[in-house]
């Protein structure tokens, strides 16, 4: 009886995290700027009202939140290794190398998924503030023209652009939510379709 109810709890957990997975959103967030400091960049995802989160920036730093305990990870740095030629370890152990299928009809359907994907979990609107100038101001005047002719999903109401100078102090943030349910599905499409399969593995 012990062993049944530690199976079924066990059981009832990962059910419930797998749904959570799939259901619950994860939050992410990118962040770009460029100052006399120069550029700097950092990207998040958070999920569960941000008691797990992620992040990264340009430090290399990989920083990991689980119930408010932050741990740093910072990557190491491999040697390089002389890779041996797949084929050559293939022909000495006399297996048949076996390479990915690419089909027109694989690459078609692959990008028709990631556009799909795309599409659904790309940012509603970038931020962007700060000063911007280049050094011919034609081209400040085309980009300001362009930004007033075409509904770019950019918020550019706090940047200014700079005529007489060159200058980039500028700002750029969005964010958006991602659910798992549609990875799942997107992935599960990917996979149960011949061409594509052949592509992935």
């Amino acid at each position: 009886m012990v062993i049944i109810d530690i199976f079924i709890i066990t059981l009832t957990l990962v059910l419930v995290l797998l749904m959570l997975l799939l259901f619950v959103p994860f939050c992410y967030g990118i962040k770009l700027s460029n100052d006399e400091k120069g550029f700097f960049y950092r990207a998040h995802i958070c999920w569960i009202f941000g008691l797990f989160q992620l992040a990264y920036n340009r430090e290399n730093l990989l920083y990991v939140r689980l119930f408010g305990i932050l741990i740093k990870i910072k990557p190491k740095k491999y040697k390089k290794v002389k890779i041996k030629n797949k084929n050559e370890n293939y022909e000495k152990s006399g297996k048949k190398h076996k390479g990915r299928k690419l089909t027109k009809k694989g690459v078609k359907y692959f990008v028709e998924c990631f556009t799909k994907l795309v599409k659904k979990y790309r940012p509603k609107k970038l931020v962007l503030i700060g000063e911007i100038g280049f050094e011919d101001p034609s081209i400040t005047g085309f980009i300001q023209g362009l930004a007033s002719t075409f509904e770019l999903p950019v918020d550019i109401e706090d940047l200014k652009l700079i005529y007489d100078k060159e200058i980039y102090n500028w700002k750029l943030h969005t964010s958006g939510k991602i659910t798992g349910y549609y990875l799942f599905f997107i992935f599960l499409k990917l996979i149960l379709y011949k061409p594509t399969r052949n592509l992935l593995r």
